[in-house]
């Protein structure tokens, strides 16, 4: 009887307890982790590495034109979506898969909601030439500083043929930079007694008088940031994979959606909704990291 009642007893298997699918979204997310503490590493050891304060310090959240409230708005959406993921699949789960397809596209919603505002920012930055490799930096190099001269040169030459809308106090300002510049009647080459960390300073103060302008004036000038082209390649390379994540998402959130325009959704999909939820908690979680790093700091 009693070697009856031990076969009876379930056996004890090791490991943990979750499917093959969960496991597998785990393992990913774990890769995934390690790649963007890569990224965050090292814009972290730049960040530390770079003065706190001077002419050489790491540019602020104010001198590379990033917008706070942007980046708090995008936070509470994506938090938002993380909230409206937990419910669907709370919904599906017991059977509910009408509600559950609600959720499911406001989470899309949400989620292009994000890339709207982002592509705002992204939008800003090209206006405002803070982009990888187009920043003036080191002037006093006599080969980078020459090459700041003579770009901004042909953007002070863009601005006399047309000023795109620009009031004539700042065109006035520029043509009076251009004139400074110029060392010859042909206009092809600067005045070499105006030493290019000079014709910076003539730049940030006309791009920083626009911006004072009501409404405020965007100057096609390159600026002169510190540290400027490494952040803007930190910048990109941080959000535009983070983007790409979100992107990925919500390619999942529309096969979701699809299925259920073709009737195939039901509560067996509750581990599929369940697994995308993890994904997306993570895209939420490394967007609660770069947050703070980018905006203010």
């Amino acid at each position: 009887m009693a070697h009856a009642v031990l076969e009876e007893q379930p056996q004890a298997h090791m490991g943990l307890p979750l499917s093959n699918g969960k496991l597998a979204m785990w393992m990913f997310l774990v890769t995934e982790v390690m790649f963007f503490t890569a990224l965050v590493g090292v814009y972290v050891l730049l960040r530390q590495s770079a003065p706190s304060s001077g002419p050489n310090r790491w540019p602020s959240p104010h001198d590379v034109h990033v917008v706070e409230w942007m980046g708090a708005v995008n936070t509470f959406v994506l938090i938002c979506s993380s909230l409206t993921v937990v419910l669907a699949h709370y919904v599906i789960a017991r059977g509910n898969v009408k509600q559950a397809v609600i959720y499911i596209g406001i989470t899309l919603a949400l989620g292009f909601v994000f890339l709207g505002i982002k592509a705002v920012e992204y939008y800003s930055k090209w206006q405002h030439d803070i982009l990888p490799g187009h920043i003036g930096e080191q002037l006093d190099h006599p080969v980078t500083g020459q090459q700041y001269a003579e770009k901004i040169r042909r953007e002070l030459q863009a601005i006399e043929k047309d000023p795109k809308g620009l009031s004539e106090e700042t065109v006035h300002e520029c043509n009076a930079l251009l004139k400074d510049m110029q060392e010859s009647p042909d206009k092809t080459r600067y005045n070499p007694g105006l030493s290019p960390e000079k014709i910076g300073e003539g730049v940030m103060k006309i791009l920083e008088e626009g911006e004072k302008k009501n409404p405020p004036e965007t100057v096609p000038l390159t600026p002169v940031i510190p540290h400027g082209n490494m952040w803007a390649s930190c910048y990109f390379a941080m959000t535009g994979f983070h983007a790409l994540h979100v992107v990925g998402g919500l390619v999942i959130f529309v096969i979701i959606l699809v299925m259920a325009l073709l009737g195939r959704l039901g509560a067996q999909h509750a581990a599929f909704l369940e697994y995308t939820g993890l994904y997306w908690h993570f895209v939420d979680i490394v967007w609660i990291f770069l947050f703070p790093l980018i905006y203010l700091i």
